[in-house]
């Protein structure tokens, strides 16, 4: 005999009030612990819904009926407040326990945030590390770590670096810590840290550089990075690198004997400095510096890779308050300039 419409409603909401009886004193009494009461190890993916949740703590043997968490959770109404996370967890807990767990919001490690500048060494950059506000490293804590870090497979290996290097234990790591601005727990390693700026490097070079030598190209970019102020500069000093190399002719770089000299971030050079033997005075050598010479940020890297087509091979100083430069084609003209804007540093 068919039940009439009345009856079905009826027996629905008799099977609804049953369904919530049945939470309610499931909610109420704390699911059976199996075999194994040991804590375990929950982890809630982010998105995951109430019933995504019960279904989890039922597979790990935390409850006994997934469905019964999941009305219950409804009931008690937290089934929308479960936090996303991994939690530690042990059979025997009721429904009102383990919400209380899941519910309450995790506190995350305090983090510290970290803006590296364009044109630092190596030395000036595990000074900013240190030095930031929530840091927990120091500067001995840094270079220490440095040996462990993991360096591209372009990095030329030690041997190469020239004996009496200007900053013992540095000069290696010197352009690879790549500036911008960074976030990190304070619980994560000096060398994590490191390496991410390294790897950084590597994807930028990959990035802006593809197929060519990427520590040739980074150390053009570090005497962009030093000599060029102003950005749109960048490509133009790089097309009287590059032109320079090409002639071929000494590169006359101040930054490069500043470097060399131990002096790396003053900004004039003294006779004493040009006349001083060094890898790195770009006055006595006839070719890049073995190493570069600073940290570069992606508009040198990209300058470097791709130079303005000019044939400038000199500049000066035309302006010392934007840094704005001066460029010429022959000597009579370089000097034309020096003569128009004498007195001010030029390169």
């Amino acid at each position: 005999m068919a039940l009439s419409r009345g009856s079905k409603g009826f027996l629905a909401a008799l099977l609804a009030v049953g369904l919530v009886l049945f939470g309610a004193l499931t909610f109420l009494r704390p699911a059976p612990a199996p075999a194994s009461s040991g804590p375990v190890l929950v982890e809630v993916p982010e998105g995951s819904s109430a019933a995504d949740v019960a279904d989890i703590l039922e597979q790990q043997g935390i409850i006994d009926s997934a469905l019964a968490f999941n009305i219950g959770s409804r009931l008690d109404g937290r089934a929308g407040q479960i936090q996303a996370g991994t939690y530690e967890l042990s059979a025997g807990l009721g429904t009102e326990q383990i919400l209380d767990v899941l519910t309450e919001l995790q506190e995350e490690d305090p983090f510290y945030r970290v803006t590296i500048p364009e044109g630092l060494t190596v030395a000036q950059t595990l000074q900013r590390l240190a030095e930031t506000e929530g840091s927990p490293h120091t500067v001995e804590a840094l270079t220490a770590a440095l040996p462990s870090v993991t360096l591209p497979a372009w990095v030329p290996p030690a041997e190469t670096i020239p004996p009496g290097e200007p900053y013992p234990g540095l000069t290696r790591y010197e352009g690879l810590l790549f500036p911008d601005t960074y976030e990190w727990f304070v619980t994560e390693d000096a060398v994590t840290v490191l390496n991410e700026l390294v790897a950084r490097t590597d994807q930028v070079l990959a990035e802006t550089a593809p197929g060519l030598d990427g520590y040739r190209t980074l150390t053009i970019a570090s005497l962009i990075e030093r000599e060029a102020r102003l950005p749109e500069e960048q490509p133009i000093i790089s097309s009287v690198i590059a032109n320079r190399l090409a002639e071929p002719m000494r590169l006359f770089l101040d930054a490069s004997v500043l470097y060399g000299a131990g002096a790396a971030g003053e900004t004039e050079v003294t006779q004493e400095q040009l006349d001083r033997a060094s890898p790195w005075n770009t006055y006595q050598i006839d070719a890049l510096p073995p190493t570069p010479i600073a940290g570069s940020g992606r508009g040198a890297i990209a300058a470097a890779a791709a130079p303005a087509a000019t044939d400038f091979l000199y500049y000066v100083v035309s302006d010392p308050a934007t840094g704005a430069h001066a460029f010429a084609a022959t000597y009579d003209e370089h000097r034309n300039n020096v003569d128009r804007y004498r007195g001010l540093q030029g390169g």
